[in-house]
């Protein structure tokens, strides 16, 4: 394992080149600008994390999934390069309760991912030299996701 000391060296070489803060900073661009977009819908939008270089995401909600302690982060996945959308609950004991609840619905579930009921991939090859139309892309898979999840709700009632 190499030191805090090599790993940091490795860090300011990969920074000086320019290639990756500009990339970091273009992505965090767009998720703020797709955060904006979502902040001009019915949704209700919360705050962007921007990660440590391993997740960003925004956090988006409707009443409907706000009053049974569940929500929605699109998030950006920097090793793979893809984005997903998790469903999640307001604590773990909520989570517990829904994921049963969910199991059929189309998606995945990493189980090292504890903050996540499911997941389902938007786009593992995003184009980021049209940001308008990958924008466009994640808000109806955004938006067909949250149908699914609202109308599983409803028929687990």
């Amino acid at each position: 394992m190499k030191s805090l000391n090599e790993l940091i060296r490795a860090y300011t070489s990969t920074v000086k080149q320019g290639d990756v803060p500009l990339a970091y900073r273009s992505i965090l661009e767009f998720m703020g600008r797709l955060r904006s977009r979502f902040a001009k819908s019915e949704y209700e939008v919360s705050g962007f994390y921007p990660g440590y270089m391993d997740m960003s995401y925004v956090s988006v909600n409707t009443s409907h999934l706000k009053g049974n302690g569940l929500k929605i982060a699109v998030v950006y996945l920097h090793v793979t390069g893809h984005f997903e959308i998790w469903l999640s609950a307001r604590n773990r004991v909520l989570t517990e309760q829904y994921a049963t609840t969910f199991q059929a619905l189309s998606g995945f579930h990493d189980n090292q991912n504890r903050d996540a009921i499911i997941e389902r991939t938007l786009t593992s090859a995003p184009n980021f030299d049209e940001p308008e139309q990958l924008a466009e892309l994640i808000e109806r898979e955004v938006e067909q996701f949250i149908q699914d999840v609202e109308a599983t709700l409803e028929g687990g009632r």
